[in-house]
């Protein structure tokens, strides 16, 4: 008789392990579907699903003070003057800053030219201003020949 009790109690213990291991390996195998499917869920709906945008790096810019002048605008009747001060924007690449203050006097020139060609009804509205920044910019930009200036700021800009 000791023997077969035993023999129960192994069987037992057998049972009892194989309980076990099927409860880890269902376990196991519900936390791996629940893995994949909120992996899926997330690739096909969430964060996963848009591509990355590479954030674009800002370039060194360069600024050039073409300093404050007075100009006499363009019209009859009494005379009408533009206190104005100009900066220019552009890349930091050597060529084009050695090329930019070199024609430092010609960009100044080109500024001014096309400042007393307007009238003090021309430059006065505000919105006026981003039309004479772009008229600017294209006669300035064509003129060099090692990039462009990006940017013209007006940093100072009085009709009297």
């Amino acid at each position: 008789m000791p023997v077969s009790r035993k023999k129960q109690t192994g069987d037992e213990n057998e049972k009892k392990r194989g309980g076990r291991g099927r409860t880890i390996l269902l376990l196991l195998l519900a936390v791996i579907i629940g893995g994949g499917a909120t992996f899926g869920a997330l690739w096909f709906f969430g964060p996963l699903s848009k591509p990355v945008q590479a954030t674009p790096k800002e370039r060194p810019m360069e600024t050039l003070d073409l300093g404050s002048r007075v100009i006499n605008l363009a019209g009859e009747g009494p005379g009408r003057y533009l206190r104005v001060q100009v900066v220019l924007e552009y890349p930091a690449d050597k060529k084009l800053v050695e090329e930019v203050k070199a024609k430092q006097p010609m960009l100044t020139e080109a500024v001014l030219t096309i400042l007393r060609s307007k009238t003090a009804d021309e430059v006065l509205p505000v919105k006026n201003q981003e039309a004479i920044k772009k008229e600017i910019l294209d006669h300035i930009n064509s003129q060099l020949l090692h990039g462009k200036v990006e940017q013209l700021y007006f940093t100072d800009f009085l009709v009297q």
